[in-house]
C-alpha cells in the first residue's frame, strides 16, 4: 500500500491584480478628497458671498394676562406668541439651536422663553419656513416702572420682543428686534387686533472671533 503524501498548494498572488487594485483604491481616495475639499469651498465661497441670516416675524400675539400690582410692584404676564422662522438663501442650509426669546416692556426686562435650547438643532432647508405657534412667555417679576402700567388709546401695549439666536452653518449668532403693540385678550384665545410684524437685526456676530 502506498502512502500519499499531501502538500499543501501556496496561493500566489498576481501582482498585476494586487497593483490593479492599489490604483482603484487611490482613485477612489483622491475622488473622496475632491469632493470633500470642494463642498468645503462652496460653503465658504456661499458663506462669504450673499450669506443671509435667518429672518424672524410676528405673525400673532396677545397678552392674557398683564397685571402690575403697585403695592408690591410686582407685574404678572402671560404673553402668547406666533414666531414664523424663514430662511432667506436660495442654496444655504441653516441649523440653528439656542434660541431665546425676550421681552421688555418700557425698556425693562420682564419675562423670557426659550425656543430652541441648546441640545436641539432646527434645520431649516432654502427658501423654507417654520412656525413656532403659540410660544408663551409667563410668569411674574418685581419690577419698577417709571410710567403707569396701562394700555394706549387702542387698548395696546407696546412690547419689544428681542429673538437671541445661534446659527451653526453660518457659525454666526445674533439678535433680531420686534416692536410689537400687543392686545390684551378677554377670552384668552384671541388674535384679533395685531398686525404682522417683521422683526429687524440688532446684532450679529461670528461664532469663531
Amino acid at each position: 500500500m502506498f502512502a500519499t503524501e499531501s502538500s499543501d498548494i501556496e496561493k500566489i498572488d498576481n501582482p498585476i491584480l494586487v497593483i490593479i487594485e492599489m490604483i482603484v483604491f487611490f482613485i477612489l481616495f483622491v475622488m473622496a478628497l475632491v469632493v470633500i475639499a470642494g463642498s468645503c469651498a462652496y460653503l465658504v465661497i456661499s458663506l462669504h458671498s450673499g450669506y443671509k441670516i435667518p429672518e424672524f416675524s410676528i405673525n400673532g400675539a396677545y397678552l392674557n394676562r398683564f397685571n402690575y400690582t403697585e403695592t408690591n410692584h410686582t407685574l404678572s404676564y402671560n404673553l402668547a406668541l406666533n414666531i414664523t422662522l424663514t430662511n432667506p438663501n436660495k442654496k444655504i442650509h441653516f441649523n440653528l439651536s439656542d434660541t431665546q426669546v425676550i421681552a421688555y416692556y418700557q425698556n425693562k426686562k420682564f419675562g423670557l422663553m426659550t425656543l430652541i435650547d441648546s441640545r436641539t438643532t432646527i434645520h431649516q432647508d432654502p427658501k423654507n419656513t417654520t412656525i413656532f405657534q403659540n410660544a408663551l412667555i409667563q410668569g411674574w417679576k418685581p419690577l419698577l416702572f417709571e410710567e403707569p402700567v396701562l394700555p394706549n388709546a387702542a387698548h395696546l401695549y407696546s412690547i419689544d420682543v428681542v429673538i437671541a439666536f445661534q446659527e451653526k452653518i453660518g457659525r454666526m449668532s445674533g439678535e433680531v428686534l420686534c416692536n410689537l403693540t400687543v392686545p390684551q385678550s378677554l377670552n384668552g384665545t384671541s388674535w384679533d387686533g395685531f398686525n404682522t410684524t417683521k422683526c429687524s437685526l440688532s446684532s450679529e456676530k461670528s461664532l469663531m472671533d
